[in-house]
C-alpha cells in the first residue's frame, strides 16, 4: 500500500491533508510534515482543522494559512492521517467524500477503513511512523520542517519515549531527524515547560476531583464548563492530564472525564500493562490503542463515572 500511494501522490497534484478534532502532536506533527513533503514535490497541498492549533504545539513549522472551515474546492485527494474513523475529523466529515479520493494513514488497532486507499500499521508508534516510510519510498529529500514535525509527532505519541510502542524504529527514526536539525531538548522543552500558569491552576481541580475503584487499581477525574470558567482555561490546557493519573502508584488504568456539551463527556483513557482501554473505549463506540483510548459517553457526571467503573469491571475482576 506505501507503493499505491506514493503513485497517487506522484500522479496527484492537488491536496487536502486532515485529522482529528483536538489534535495531538501525532496528528499535527503527522499533517504538517505531509504538508511539507509534498512542497518539495511541486504539489500543491492545504491542511483543514476543525480546531486550532493547540498551544503547545504552536513551534511546529506548518502552512501559513490552516484552513479551519471545510472548504468548497474539490481536490485530487483528501489524506486523512491518524484518524481511527471518519467522523473524528469533526462536523462536515461527511462532506469529505465528494472532495477527492479519500486516502487514509493510521496507526490505531480500532482503524475503520473508511478510505480508497487504506494504510493502518498497527505494529507502526505512530502516523508520523507510517509517513516517514512513505517519504522514504518517493526518495524525498529530508526538510528540517518534515524533520522537527517527525520528531515531536514520535516523541509525542511514545510519551517522550516512555510508552511500549516506543519501538526501536522510532527510536532510530528520530535519531535520523536529529541529524537534519532537530534539537530535542528544544522540541522537549516547548511541549513540556511552555504552559501558561492557568493550566496549573486546572490541574489542581482537576487533581482534586480523583476517584479510585477496584483498590486503587483504576482512578478517575473529571473537569467541567465550570472549571474550565473559574481558571480561564479551555480543553487544549488538559492535554497531557490523563498521563499525571497514570503515573499514581498502584494505578493501572486512568481516566480524564471532560465535559463537552450537556450531559456528554469525553473518555480519555491510559493504562499499564495488561489493561486494555481500547476495548473499554469500544464497548461505547470509541477506540484507540490497549494501552491509550477515548471515547464519548452520554449521562450525568454520576452516571457516566458508575458506566466506567462497570466497563472496566471484566478487567479487574
Amino acid at each position: 500500500m506505501i507503493e499505491k500511494i506514493g503513485t497517487l501522490i506522484q500522479a496527484n497534484q492537488t491536496f487536502l491533508i486532515t485529522t482529528h478534532i483536538d489534535p495531538d502532536g501525532d496528528a499535527l506533527g503527522s499533517a504538517f510534515s505531509l504538508y511539507w513533503a509534498l512542497k518539495s514535490l511541486g504539489k500543491s497541498p492545504s491542511v483543514y482543522l476543525k480546531d486550532k492549533v493547540p498551544y503547545r504545539y504552536e513551534f511546529l513549522p506548518g502552512p501559513e494559512n490552516v484552513l479551519h472551515e471545510i472548504p468548497s474546492d474539490t481536490y485530487d485527494a483528501i489524506v486523512v492521517v491518524d484518524c481511527g474513523s471518519l467522523f473524528r475529523v469533526g462536523e462536515g466529515h461527511e462532506k469529505l467524500k465528494e472532495k477527492g479520493a479519500l486516502v487514509n494513514i493510521d496507526h490505531h488497532n480500532t482503524s475503520e477503513a473508511f478510505g480508497a486507499f487504506n494504510l493502518i500499521e498497527e505494529g507502526a508508534s505512530s502516523t508520523a511512523e507510517i509517513l516517514y516510510r512513505v517519504f522514504r519510498s518517493l526518495k524525498l529529500a529530508m526538510t528540517p520542517e518534515m524533520a522537527v514535525n517527525i520528531y515531536t509527532a514520535i516523541f509525542t505519541d511514545t510519551g517522550s519515549f516512555r510508552y511500549e510502542n516506543t519501538t526501536s524504529s522510532a527510536f532510530l527514526i528520530c535519531e535520523e531527524m536529529t541529524r537534519h536539525g532537530v534539537k530535542p531538548a528544544y522540541v522537549s522543552q516547548m511541549v513540556h515547560e511552555n504552559h501558561p500558569k492557568e493550566r496549573f491552576l486546572l490541574l489542581g481541580l482537576v487533581f482534586s476531583s480523583m476517584e479510585t475503584y477496584y483498590g486503587g487499581r483504576v482512578a478517575v477525574v473529571h473537569v467541567t464548563k465550570e472549571m474550565f470558567k473559574s481558571t480561564n482555561t479551555t480543553s487544549e490546557y488538559t492535554d497531557g492530564f490523563v498521563e499525571y493519573i497514570r503515573e499514581i502508584r498502584g494505578v493501572e488504568a486512568a481516566v480524564l472525564l471532560r465535559e463537552i456539551g450537556d450531559c456528554k463527556f469525553k473518555a480519555s483513557m491510559r493504562s499499564k500493562g495488561r489493561v486494555d482501554v481500547a476495548a473499554v473505549g469500544s464497548r461505547f463506540g470509541g477506540g484507540g490503542h490497549k494501552n491509550a483510548a477515548g471515547c464519548v459517553l452520554e449521562g450525568t457526571l454520576e452516571e457516566v463515572k458508575n458506566k466506567i467503573k462497570e466497563a472496566f469491571y471484566k478487567e479487574f475482576t
